[in-house]
């Protein structure tokens, strides 16, 4: 052990990995086992975006930019957000640039987290809102949502932030869901927004996946409770830029001007050339995002219908692009013990609920960011397995 290992506090020793890591880096490179664990396009970035990344060099825009992010790009995002989504938003004071909503999603939490504070999360939900909460020494509260939506009701979040009070800084919310694949209807939403107007709580509003909805319709908490609402998203699931590591916050001036000292201190700005693609990507590439998400639809069409044949039960996905199964009753096992057994057996890498919830949910996520080859060869090792089991439900 090294003389300074000591230093390291214990909520950073304590802390464990992404689980979605774990098991990708495990299974990505067997050319056996089918990958269906992280959830990243398969579609190459639009070559546009590429030559716009280019000229960006070309033009020598080498330099330090703005620690909010580029102007323009900051442009492009109120622009895009007022006409997809009806939000409005300065550019000069309500937006700034994150690295990938990852980066948003830390900066949120690290900015009005103290320790001893509350984080509301329903789950199950992606790992990094609990792992960012714990390492700022707050409490991750897991807000137990019901099969088969798993959607937060208000009378689950009214309970939590009667019980939990001005502790309470931080509101999840992430819809369509990852790992679920639902949404929340327009009325479910205010229903929420009714509730939450009478609390003085923070709203990271996560909707990275909101130009992924194949049915319903999408309604911005945004929209409803602007002075409280952390608007995050980014580029990386709508036009397949998950390596350029760009995301964005979107919210109330004097909030945001805090947040932006943080984000300042710990990482500076985003690389000027990856955020002059982002912006060609917003201004330009709304025809890439349809055709992903019309190949997306059909990918998500094809597994409902392989898995109501073979006989897995699942929550019916409305956006992103994950399903959500259900273990059988008949295997004796939790969702990790599941998922190396489809690994084993079914030659399919899945990611097991453990890595969205500590609660005992008998569920695991496949990606159906993948290629229909790799789609087809999963749903026949698993219909192998289910088969083989003598699955069933109780």
């Amino acid at each position: 052990m090294s003389k300074i290992a000591s230093l390291v506090p214990e909520s950073l020793k304590s802390s464990k990995p992404s689980l979605i890591r774990v098991l990708n880096n495990k299974y990505g490179s067997d050319p056996e086992v089918v990958n269906l664990t992280v959830g990243e396009p398969d579609f190459k970035t639009a070559d546009h975006v590429k030559l716009a990344a280019i000229k960006s060099i070309l033009d020598d825009h080498t330099h330090y930019p703005h620690n909010w992010g580029t102007l323009g790009l900051r442009k492009a995002i109120s622009e895009y957000l007022a006409d997809d989504l009806d939000l409005h938003y300065d550019p000069e004071g309500e937006i700034f640039v994150t690295e990938g909503a990852s980066g948003a999603i830390s900066t949120i939490i690290a900015g009005l987290c103290q320790p001893g504070d509350v984080v509301l999360i329903p789950c199950p939900a992606y790992t990094l809102y609990r792992i960012n909460a714990e390492l700022r020494d707050a409490k991750a509260v897991e807000l137990e949502t019901a099969e088969p939506d798993f959607k937060v009701t208000p009378e689950l979040l009214k309970k939590a932030l009667d019980k939990y009070g001005e502790k309470v800084k931080v509101l999840v919310l992430n819809y369509p869901v990852n790992p679920t694949g639902v949404t929340y209807t327009p009325d479910e939403v205010r229903a929420l927004a009714d509730l939450l107007k009478d609390y003085n709580v923070a709203i990271l509003d996560d909707e990275i996946y909101a130009d992924l909805l194949y049915e319903g319709e999408h309604l911005p908490m945004a929209k409803l409770l602007p002075d409280q609402t952390l608007y995050v998203s980014g580029v990386s699931k709508n036009a397949a830029m998950t390596g350029w590591r760009v995301g964005y916050i979107c919210g109330p001036r004097d909030v945001l001007g805090a947040l932006a000292k943080v984000h300042q201190a710990a990482i500076s700005t985003n690389a000027t050339m990856n955020m002059d693609a982002a912006e060609e990507a917003l201004r330009h590439g709304k025809a890439d995002t349809a055709q992903m998400k019309a190949e997306y639809d059909r990918r998500r069409q094809f597994l409902m219908t392989a898995m109501d044949k073979i006989g897995f039960q699942y929550t019916k996905p409305m956006g992103a692009f994950y399903l959500w199964l259900k273990i059988p009753d008949s295997f004796d096992g939790d969702s990790m013990a599941y998922a190396e057994h489809l690994a084993e057996k079914a030659k399919v890498a899945i990611v097991p609920a453990a890595a969205f919830t500590k609660l005992p949910v008998r569920y695991f996520r496949i990606s159906y960011a993948a290629s229909m080859e790799k789609l087809k060869r999963a749903v026949n090792g698993l219909a192998k397995v289910f088969a083989e089991d003598g699955s069933f439900y109780n």
